[in-house]
């Protein structure tokens, strides 16, 4: 898991369970020939239960707890944590997840429970309501009062439910909204922990992927569906305390697993990723969540009295609201064109969705730099044009802004082009991203003085959210005005663009492990293990041995001396009297 999540958690001495047990690995054709029955299972199944831990998010670059080189393992023995993990915001569904959303989104799975709070389950795009979350989510929050959630692209940056800052929106409500993330020796979520009990007990197959099943009492849930006469399968590297409940053991990475089980189940178009099937549902899912990669941009023009020094203020945000972090962008570059003309119209979607490299990279153009907006407008007004860029706003992962004085009286209209660059864990196509908005300064009415020089986004107070746009970068646009003095125009677009793509394949991923598979190494059977302790163990040795052992030993020592000669009666009962002597 995440170590900025690990961290937050209560230092506690006694973790539980085993750290750091051995790992096994079964060859592909074991492996293929238990996918194979579980895929007979799971065809003959109504309902299969989804039991998840740790071990389905390592393929995503997120550390384990308890493997061999998992957080409190390293912990434990006061070794180098690791450095090349994929931070919570940035790691992407891994084939398992998007394999388990394909079985909730085809009817075979009504019910996941998670013991992972990364979120990716949701990301994936399992419905909420089909997912127990036992140990919380990282990215959401829940009211105090009335209990919404709400899910976000950030991380909480506490545990144990503690007050975040921003307050519930429903209306009459206005609560204060806390993290939801369990911390050591909280109790589990009673409601969630009730359903998965529940859907555990009424299913036909128990599916329990990447867990060591070592923590109660959410250990002991999937067992369940075996006591009540279903079958449990264990997909895990390591043992668990309920193998021997099992009625399948598969010792392989999950990902390999669940690509060989869609492959069988006629599933690899659900999961596949590709962008006229699963992709863009799970693409959807994920901006209604709280998408990776999306922004806000909040863009205002105000002034006094219609004549020169009039000022645009642009601020980009969160769509969360303000002061929530913008996890994905690096940096972002403004470039304004102020026209006599009104441009509130929407812009082109090619235009709105094409890349900018000259701005990427937060570099500015200096015949047009911010220090040179005033010149520029005044040899402008006869052109009746404007254009002046601020290269990189100023700002943070809470939110960059930048203000335009200057802005000419004659100016109409006002259209805004966003450079924004992406954090490395974008998709390398998608790191850069223009977004545009339009100003019709035209339509302007009445300016509040506390606004005259702000311009920020209207209506979108402390734990407001906005409503997410398509995928596709279409956007929402507001206005706002009222009181006096001046006159105003601030619009609100709401940009969702998409930063990360799953695009997975069942047969790549099976292709990858047989191109660079593990060592097999697999634990003996117990009757197996129990001979080889046997034969192992020193036996004492009886009576008879020894007067045998004696016996042969001066056979041969008379022999060596020419004078080789049978036992006698005398030296038999010599050997036993002292054999007998040395027992006692």
């Amino acid at each position: 898991m995440s170590l900025g999540y690990a961290d937050r958690l209560k230092q506690k001495r006694n973790l539980g369970g085993q750290l750091g047990a051995q790992e096994y690995h079964q060859g592909f054709e074991d492996i293929k020939a238990g996918v194979q029955k579980l895929a007979k299972w799971v065809t003959e199944a109504e309902r299969v239960f989804v039991f998840t831990g740790a071990g389905i998010s390592t393929a995503c670059g997120i550390p384990d707890f308890r493997g061999p080189n998992g957080i409190w393992t390293l912990r434990k023995k006061k070794a180098p944590l690791p450095t090349d993990f994929t931070p919570f915001e940035y790691a992407k569904p891994s084939f398992t997840h998007m394999a388990i959303a394909a079985l909730v989104a085809c009817g075979k799975v009504p019910y996941v429970c998670s013991q992972n709070v990364d979120s990716l389950h949701l990301w994936s795009g399992v419905p909420r309501e089909r997912l127990a979350e036992l140990h919380g989510n990282c990215f959401a929050e829940r009211c105090a009062a009335c209990r919404a959630e709400y899910a976000r692209d950030f991380q909480m940056e506490t545990v144990d439910f503690k007050p975040s800052g921003r307050l519930c929106t429903r209306p009459g409500c206005s609560g204060p909204l806390l993290d939801n993330i369990l911390d050591w020796d909280t109790p589990l979520p009673q409601d969630e922990l009730d359903e998965a009990v529940q859907q555990a007990e009424e299913a036909d197959v128990a599916l329990v992927l990447g867990t060591s099943l070592q923590i109660q009492p959410a250990n002991e849930i999937p067992v369940l569906t075996r006591d009540e006469g279903g079958k449990m399968v264990i997909v895990n590297l390591q043992k668990t305390p309920k193998d021997r409940k099992a009625n399948l053991i598969v010792r392989a990475r999950c990902d390999v697993v669940m690509a060989l089980l869609v492959q069988e189940l006629g599933l690899q178009h659900e999961c596949s990723g590709s962008s006229n099937g699963k992709a863009a549902a799970a693409a959807a899912a994920a901006a209604a969540g709280g998408a990776i990669g999306s922004a806000d941009g909040a863009a205002g023009g105000s002034g006094g009295g219609g004549g020169e020094g009039r000022a645009l203020s642009v601020t980009v945000r969160s769509r969360h609201g303000r002061g929530c972090p913008l996890p994905m962008v690096e940096s972002v570059a403004i470039d304004v064109e102020a026209t006599a003309e009104a441009t509130g119209a929407p812009p082109p979607a090619d235009v709105a969705a094409a890349a900018d490299p000259t701005r990427g990279d937060g570099t500015a153009d200096a015949s047009t730099s911010s220090a040179g907006c005033g010149a520029a407008a005044a040899a402008a007004a006869a052109a009746a044009t404007w254009r002046c860029s601020s290269g990189a706003m100023t700002g943070s992962k809470a939110g960059y802004s930048h203000t335009f004085s200057g802005l000419p009286g004659w100016a109409r209209g006002v259209r805004c082009t966003l450079s924004v660059r992406l954090v490395q864990w974008a998709d390398a196509d998608k790191r850069e991203v223009t977004l545009q908005h339009s100003i019709d300064l035209a339509a302007a009415g009445p300016c509040p003085s506390a606004a005259a020089t702000g311009g920020v986004g209207a209506g979108a107070g402390a734990g407001e959210t906005t409503p997410a746009a398509a995928p596709d970068g279409s956007a929402d646009a507001r206005a706002s005005g009222g009181g006096d003095g001046g006159t105003c125009r601030t619009l609100v677009h709401v940009h969702t663009f998409v930063s990360q793509e799953v695009q997975y394949e069942p047969g790549a991923v099976v292709a990858a492990f047989l191109a660079d598979p593990p060592p097999v190494v697999m634990p003996e059977s117990r009757r197996k293990r129990q001979k080889a302790d046997e034969a192992a163990a020193p036996v004492a040795p009886s009576r008879v041995s020894q007067r045998l052992s004696r016996t042969s030993r001066r056979a041969a020592q008379d022999a060596a001396a020419g004078s080789p000669k049978s036992p006698s009666p005398d030296d038999t009962n010599n050997d036993d009297a002292e054999s007998e002597g040395q027992e006692s």
